[in-house]
Formats: C-alpha cells, sequence, structure tokens
C-alpha cells in the first residue's frame, strides 16, 4: 500500500480505496504502482474471499491525470511500450483476480478508470454521481487497452460505438448499455454492495465461483469444440470435489449450508 491506495479490511472482505481525491483519483505511475502491489498482497491472502474496489471523494476514478498525459506525450516508442504493458499487466491482474471483485463506482469512471471498473466481475453505481466513458478519442487517442475488457462485457457494436463516440454515460445510460449491473442511491451504495457479497458468499462455494470465473474467461478465448472438452473435465473434476459433496448432501439432506463459515 501507499498513500495513494488504501486498504480496509473486514473478516473475508477487503475494501480498496484509490485515495487521490484532489485529482478526482487519476491515474498516475505511483498509483498504479501501488495498486498492483496492493492486489499481489491480497491475491496471496487466503483469508479474502471479496474485493470491493472504490474511489475516494467525488470521482472513482478520472482517466490519466493531466501531469502523466504531458510526460507520456514526451515518451519514446520505447518508454511508451513500457509503460502501456504495465497498465495492461494491472488490469489483467484485476481481470484474473482468484477472488470477488466488485467495483463500487461512486463518481466519474473515465476512460482508463471506466477500464477499471470492466476489469472487476461486478460493477455497482451511484445513481446520481456515477458517470462512465471512453473519452480518449476526444484528445486523438484510442481505448486500445480498455477496449479488451469492454468487448468482454457488452456487445461488439456497443462496445465499439461507445468507443469511438467517447459519450459520457450516466449510471441508468451505462446499466442499460450492460456496463454495470446495478444502480443504487448515494446512501445505499455501500450497505447494498456488501449484502450482495455477503449473500453471494454465503449461498455459493467460493471455491465453486472461482472455477466458474476461470471457466469463463477461459471459454471465451477457445473455439466450440476444444470449450466443451475443456469444460467436460472440468465438470467431471468438479464432481469429485469437497465442496461438490458437501453441496449434494446438504441438497440431499434439506440442510442448509453456510460457505462463508467454512
Amino acid at each position: 500500500m501507499g498513500k495513494y491506495v488504501l486498504m480496509e479490511k473486514s473478516d473475508d472482505l477487503a475494501i480498496v480505496t484509490l485515495n487521490r481525491p484532489e485529482k478526482r483519483n487519476a491515474l498516475n505511475p505511483a498509483l498504479l504502482s501501488q495498486l498492483s502491489t496492493l492486489f499481489r498482497k491480497i491475491e496471496k491472502d487466503q483469508t479474502i474471499r471479496a474485493i470491493v474496489l472504490t474511489g475516494n471523494g467525488s470521482a472513482f476514478c478520472a482517466g490519466a491525470d493531466l501531469a502523466y498525459l504531458k510526460e507520456i506525450s514526451q515518451y519514446t516508442k520505447k518508454e511508451n511500450e513500457k509503460d502501456s504493458r504495465t497498465l495492461a499487466k494491472l488490469f489483467q491482474q484485476i481481470y484474473k483476480m482468484p477472488k470477488l471483485t466488485i467495483a463500487m463506482v461512486n463518481g466519474p469512471a473515465l476512460a482508463g478508470g471506466c477500464g477499471l471498473a470492466l476489469a472487476c466481475d461486478f460493477v455497482f453505481a451511484d445513481q446520481d454521481n456515477a458517470q462512465f466513458g471512453f473519452s480518449e478519442v476526444r484528445i486523438g487517442f484510442i481505448p486500445a487497452i480498455v477496449m479488451n475488457f469492454l468487448i468482454r462485457r457488452v456487445p461488439p457494436t456497443t462496445a465499439y460505438h461507445l468507443a469511438i463516440s467517447g459519450q459520457i454515460l450516466s449510471a441508468a445510460e451505462a446499466r442499460e448499455k450492460g456496463i454495470v449491473d446495478d444502480v443504487f442511491l448515494t446512501k445505499e451504495l455501500k450497505k447494498n454492495t456488501l449484502s450482495f457479497i455477503d449473500q453471494l458468499l454465503q449461498q455459493n462455494s467460493f471455491q465453486a465461483m472461482m472455477q466458474t470465473k476461470n471457466l469463463f474467461q477461459k471459454l471465451l478465448d477457445l473455439p466450440l469444440k476444444e470449450g466443451l472438452k475443456y469444460s467436460s473435465q472440468l465438470n467431471a473434476q468438479s464432481r469429485q470435489s469437497i465442496d461438490c459433496q458437501k453441496g449434494l448432501a446438504g441438497f440431499l439432506n434439506k440442510t442448509k449450508i453456510n460457505w462463508r463459515t467454512i
């Protein structure tokens, strides 16, 4: 952790907060580095099952800050490629995280900030203050890295139109497009986000959810024939898992399992 990224842990939940409120939590090299370091630490912590990513102040993350943009405008090709790989690795790190990840979007999530949200499993938004959009084209830039996550969340044509237009969406509009999973009033955003996590971890096997997450991501990259072969093997393995045996026994005996305590 560092001054730009904070973490609050409660039992099996970690709340990660971007902490540059005076800059609307805009991305810069220090924040990116601190966020990546923290996520590596969380990944190794077997007691953490869920992560909430949010922003301090009025914004979730407003993309890259002006100083950072000015800096990269002077980069050489080699420096730009290195910097781009750093951002791509962070997004992939969040996307592949073997935990439940929820973006709790309290304000604008723009450009790379929107990419951070889309790399998470779920996106919940403040009804009145959250905004979403890929404004890169407005400054002659392209949403190259974040496009990988946008096309995995919404239909290709929708992704293309959002990226090429630079349109800024309200929380309700983003939900309609499929970017946001649910929208809540400001005062209810955190409470409802935590309630959702609590319910999910209680009613579902964490191991099974993480296997499902991995399966979903892998199938996106496989042709149908290979996907069916892989999923058949995984299906067979899953039937012999300890969690499956416990779940089947509970179902057959009509006993309710609180998976969060296991």
